[in-house]
């Protein structure tokens, strides 16, 4: 590129696109993206090189002087117009897009060089939200290799039994009494220290090693909780690509039969997030799973792509309500009025209502008020070790059922 005038390189990726031909088809997808095509074409000049190079991915090249600033304006005006709703037959859809963009030669000697770090600051574009405009900056070379990194560490990590689980109580709210526990995953890497779970449960499912680290937790929350009293269930997360790899059920009934954990005890919660693809399928997965006589609770509900048609399709167990709810509940109208429409949701259709992230006895007092029926959150307890939650239910097991003031719920923190 030495010899070559400058230019920019920018690369395009469609937010929601592939949502819109899970739930409304291809016909409807390939309408979407003529309509894409025709408002890029739009705003791009005379001199502006125009290309689809995937499904939902599409690339430009900006010649001539100052391409930075040219770029930079382009993009702009591509996540504008990119953001409008576009109108087919089958639907009006809102997509939106995440823009990354690379220089020549500042920022590669070679066409795979910058395209690969265009790709590189498009990633760092959907990584901060949607309609970002990202340009190639040499420490996002920095942080891939990291991230490589700590992928080849992941999977040693995997062999080598460095993956643990905490423990977080979850509470009857007519009782006072723990009634199950979720896992939550644990990774202290031998060099870098504790690895956040987002990290690397994001780095397994990028990598191909989603199904072995879901397996590995499922089976150490099983085997821990034989160690429990025989009234206590354990929820594990699950990540959709886990569902999507239509295997579930058999391994769930496997790790059930080799730990011997009665499937009543068991819980899974899934997110919103599993419902973008292959719904039809999802919902065969979920049935299949509700056989073997486990528990099924959504997560996370309001956060996602919410859809009361899910409770329509498939009765599960529970409904969580997220904790960015919960904490604004008694500040703001909005997040209390969600709080009901969902503790009513769950009254109505038989489900139970778990409030996560409770963390005052003044969110405790109103969620009991409305209704809600469990309770899971700081102000019980923090993530604890397996030993510290083994200590915890046998002593809570030894106490009778408890009033639900703040006071006497909050004796099982620890």
């Amino acid at each position: 590129f030495a010899a070559q005038a400058p230019f920019a390189l920018i690369s395009i990726d469609l937010d929601r696109f592939k949502a819109v031909n899970d739930q409304f088809g291809h016909l409807a997808g390939d309408a979407v993206l003529a309509q894409i095509g025709d408002r890029l074409r739009a705003v791009t000049t005379a001199t502006t090189t125009l290309a689809r190079v995937g499904g939902d991915e599409f690339a430009m090249i900006v010649p001539g002087p100052a391409p930075a600033e040219r770029a930079r304006t382009l993009a702009t005006a591509i996540v504008g117009t990119l953001a409008a709703p576009i109108v087919t037959r089958w639907a009006t859809v809102q997509l939106g897009s995440s823009i990354g963009i690379a220089l020549a030669p500042d920022d590669a000697a070679t066409t795979e060089e910058l395209r690969q770090n265009a790709d590189l600051a498009l990633y760092r574009a959907k990584q901060q939200g949607r309609g970002i405009v990202c340009f190639f900056s040499p420490e996002m070379d920095r942080a891939t290799q990291d991230r490589r990194e700590l992928e080849r560490d992941l999977r040693t990590a995997l062999d080598s039994r460095e993956i643990t689980l905490a423990y977080q109580p979850v509470l009857s709210a007519s009782t006072g009494q723990i009634t199950s526990v979720e896992a939550l995953a644990r990774w202290h890497h031998p060099a870098r220290g504790p690895i956040p779970p987002d990290l690397f449960i994001s780095i397994a499912e990028e990598s191909g090693l989603i199904a072995q680290l879901g397996k590995r937790i499922l089976c150490i929350a099983c085997e821990e909780a034989m160690a429990w009293p025989e009234h206590i269930r354990i929820a594990v997360n699950i990540s959709p690509m886990q569902i999507h790899a239509g295997d579930l059920s058999d391994v769930v009934r496997h790790v059930l039969t080799q730990t011997g954990l009665p499937p009543h005890r068991l819980q899974l919660e899934v997110t919103e997030g599993l419902f973008l693809r292959d719904v039809d399928h999802t919902f065969r997965e979920l049935e299949q799973l509700r056989t073997l006589g486990i528990q099924i609770l959504m997560d996370d509900f309001g956060v996602g792509y919410s859809s009361l048609s899910y409770f329509e399709r498939f009765r599960f167990d529970k409904v969580k309500i997220d904790q960015s709810f919960v904490r604004q509940m008694l500040t703001s109208q909005a997040s209390s009025a969600i709080v009901q429409a969902v503790i009513g949701l769950g009254t109505k259709l038989g489900m139970g209502v778990v409030a996560e992230g409770v963390e005052t006895p003044e969110q405790m007092d109103a969620l009991v008020e409305a209704g809600c029926t469990h309770l899971q959150g700081y102000l019980f307890s923090r993530p604890i070790s397996s030993a510290e939650i083994k200590v915890c239910l046998l002593a809570d097991a030894q106490h009778a059922p408890r009033p639900t003031a703040a006071t006497a719920l909050r004796l099982v923190a620890v």
